[in-house]
């Protein structure tokens, strides 16, 4: 095992030598932080980009994990960026869209994670990358939903991270998809300030009380709260 003080390097080397357009956000960092990983054997990542969630899943479990993204550039640099890891033998990135890996799928997953492209009311920026990357012009909630239903095994669980905008849409359509709450995560990015995202984790099995939590990003005075701190510790260089 490696200790920590090493995987706080590997991954901080990893944000800070990212060279797309694309830095890593804050989003993929707490959905990659606070999920839990442990009973996972097989992960799936759907919208990988540079690969950070799918290295942060990496790095606290024994899991193997598939990583998808529609667009061809975004899944090379994360096969170069696994191809560097201490977990290289356990990662694969995969240039292909959900609904074609769905279709000829060759496994199931226990868990499947996504920082997915549903901003659904903003306006498309210039570049179609970006476009990509943040908005739902080659997902919706329904074909996200269905697919991703298709790949989890009887017990599997997904999660995502969603603007608060969002949630309720996404809730009504995965239960008709036989999706259920199991946790969620309110994200507050400042005490002061309404909650920005959610992180939503569904599974095929209902329950009638889901765990809530909440979280706020930052103090009043711009610094990380000792919350954020200490859910991110194993990923952030100084704290």
């Amino acid at each position: 095992m490696k200790s920590p003080s090493e995987k706080f390097r590997f991954i901080q080397f990893e944000v800070s030598h990212h060279r797309s357009t694309m830095k890593v956000g804050t989003d993929a960092v707490v959905l990659g932080a606070w999920i839990e990983v442990t009973e996972a054997q097989r992960i799936l990542e759907i919208g990988t980009g540079c690969g950070i969630i799918a290295l942060m899943l990496a790095q606290k479990s024994l899991a193997s994990i598939d990583a998808i993204d529609v667009d061809e550039a975004s899944a090379n640099e994360a096969s170069e960026n696994f191809a560097c890891s201490p977990w290289n033998d356990r990662l694969k990135s995969f240039h292909v869209s959900l609904n074609d890996f769905a279709t000829d799928k060759t496994g199931i997953y226990d868990l499947i994670v996504s920082n997915p492209p549903f901003f659904q009311n903003s306006l498309l920026p210039p570049t179609k990358g970006r476009q990509l990357a943040r908005h739902n012009v080659v997902l919706t909630f329904n074909t996200f939903l269905s697919d991703s239903s298709r790949l989890l095994s009887h017990e599997g669980k997904l999660a995502v991270i969603l603007p608060c905008s969002e949630e309720e849409k996404f809730n009504e359509i995965a239960g008709k998809e036989g999706l259920f709450l199991q946790s969620k995560l309110n994200i507050y990015p400042k005490p002061s300030k309404p909650k920005k995202r959610v992180i939503l984790v569904f599974s095929s099995t209902k329950r009638e009380n889901p765990n809530f939590d909440s979280i706020i990003l930052r103090n009043e005075d711009g610094h990380y709260s000792d919350n954020y701190k200490r859910i991110t510790k194993d990923f952030h260089a100084g704290f």
